[in-house]
């Protein structure tokens, strides 16, 4: 009894404590109240007592100050926008032919290759000088794609298998309309296709025609759904066949066109039979069943006049949307290759300065005197990558990134020299190792990570962004240290010898 008296009595003090804790609080509430409400009765009494126009500057004065205080609130604790990714380089194409003609003049005269861009204006004028309709056909695996161009050509050379997908490559085949423009029909592998190949060809030929025919033959699937919605992102004029129409009855067909029509908001669809051949059974007069091939019949008429509504009513526009879709898709091509060009030209740069900065530091007359070269050979590589990016930056701003870019340094040379150390120490023959050697294995590290920063983020951003740039550096800095050291190590050590 005594032990759970004791045990207890603590207990009863702490909750005595808190009963005394909260009757201090509500009597200091309390008094904070009436003194509120005293200070509020005599403002109200000096307000009663104040003319009109005192009265309005007063209520003016303390509405703008409440104004004021709510502004300053909302823009110290407004949320911050997240950060959904690193900005996305925008790109200024040429929009017109003498634009993307005076692009590619400058491009090739600094040494890029223009081959590429340089095919898709003369693919223009090729087909300004054959004015022919360039019809486009995509479709899933053994939709019929070849089976319906044969059904219009009457190219009996087309190939088509029943059993698998035959379009492995780009074909044309042309059409003497005898109703207006010829038409030029290409069959085109799918670009959703798993070579990546064939989706870059699938899709750059979509863009150079005047009209896309997407080929299903039932209800589309999910990839379908989504190949569709490719096409239409590229703006071109798209027909929906639904081939093999011969499978369902006039109502199934009636109801799957309408779900079409439905699902696929201002894109015309329409029923076509490609023709082929078919297998049945043929029964004898003896009773015998044998299984023969026939030919199917082709019905492509609702197809051809959709084509030639198309064409009639949409011709100049058409014309139009091919020459700009032609220029830009040139113009991509032509960055492309740009970026392809500086990108390279950008690796031998940050090379050259990475050497350079290895013989400084081997060179260097004075303790501290390879500290200054490589401040000087840093801001020239920058500058130089800048250049090359055509990119302006102020000397003072590359300046500053350099110095950034040494605080981060400092704090890992004794790091990188201690292992510089070591490596060094492991190469035969070396011996003692001496302070010039070391810094050059380190000079050579700190400047590939450096210039190569500063590469990666003018290719992503096309501009220098300080802060960008030091992420990438404290990345590729800290990165396969051990491996990096020994490459230039052996750099270092043929420069070293070959000097000795």
């Amino acid at each position: 009894m005594t032990e759970q008296q004791d045990q207890s009595s603590p207990k009863r003090i702490l909750r005595l404590l808190l009963v005394l804790a909260l009757l201090f609080l509500s009597l200091l509430i309390l008094l904070l109240v009436l003194q509120l409400t005293e200070s509020a009765l005599s403002v109200w009494q000096m307000l009663d007592q104040l003319s009109p126009a005192l009265l309005l500057f007063y209520a003016v004065g303390l509405f703008g100050f409440s104004l004021v205080v709510l502004v300053v609130s909302w823009l110290l604790l407004r949320p911050t926008r997240p950060v959904t990714g690193k900005k996305v380089q925008t790109i200024h194409l040429p929009e017109d032919r003498d634009t993307f003609e005076e692009a590619l003049h400058k491009a090739d005269s600094k040494g890029v290759d223009i081959t590429a861009a340089h095919q898709e204006l003369q693919e223009l004028d090729q087909r300004t000088r054959q004015p022919s309709i360039y019809v486009t056909f995509f479709g899933a695996v053994s939709a019929g794609k070849s089976a319906l161009i044969r059904a219009i050509t009457g190219e009996q050379a087309i190939q088509v298998d029943p059993r698998t997908g035959t379009t492995r490559q780009i074909a044309h085949y042309r059409f003497a309309n005898g109703e207006g423009a010829d038409l030029n029909l290409t069959d085109a592998p799918g670009i959703l296709d798993t070579n990546l190949e064939h989706v870059r060809i699938a899709r750059e030929e979509a863009r150079r025609a005047h009209l896309v025919i997407y080929v299903c033959e039932g209800e589309l699937t999910r990839d379908q759904h989504r190949e569709l919605a490719e096409l239409q992102g590229l703006q071109r004029p798209l027909i929906v066949a639904l081939n093999k129409q011969d499978r369902y009855s006039e109502q199934e067909l009636t109801a799957i066109l309408a779900r079409l029509s439905e699902q696929l908001s201002g894109i015309e669809v329409v029923a076509v039979q490609a023709g082929g051949r078919e297998e049945v059974i043929r029964i004898d007069a003896d009773g015998k069943e044998q299984p023969v091939m026939r030919e199917r019949v082709a019905r492509i008429d609702d197809l051809m006049s959709a084509i030639q509504a198309k064409i009639a009513t949409e011709l100049e526009g058409l014309e139009v949307q091919l020459d700009e879709s032609l220029v830009r898709l040139g113009a991509e091509k032509l960055h492309q290759a740009t970026m392809e060009h500086r990108l390279q030209e950008g690796k031998k740069q940050v090379k050259q300065y990475t050497g350079k900065a290895m013989i400084g530091a081997m060179a260097a007359v004075s303790p501290g005197t390879d500290v200054l070269i490589q401040g000087y050979l840093g801001v020239q590589m920058v500058k130089a990558l800048t250049t090359l990016y055509e990119v302006k930056a102020r000397e003072v701003d590359v300046e500053h990134f350099i110095d950034l870019a040494s605080q981060n340094v400092g704090k890992r040379i004794t790091l990188l020299l201690a292992l510089t150390g070591n490596v060094l120490k492991a190469f035969p023959g070396v011996g003692t190792v001496t302070g010039g050697l070391i810094h050059a294995v380190a000079y050579g590290m700190i400047f590939e990570s450096l210039g190569n920063a500063v590469l990666k983020t003018l290719q992503e951003s096309g501009t220098l962004k300080t802060h960008q740039a030091l992420d990438y550096f404290e990345e590729t800095i800290s990165g396969n240290l051990e491996s990096r050291a020994q490459y230039f190590a052996r750099l270092a050590l043929e420069e070293f010898r070959r000097k000795q």
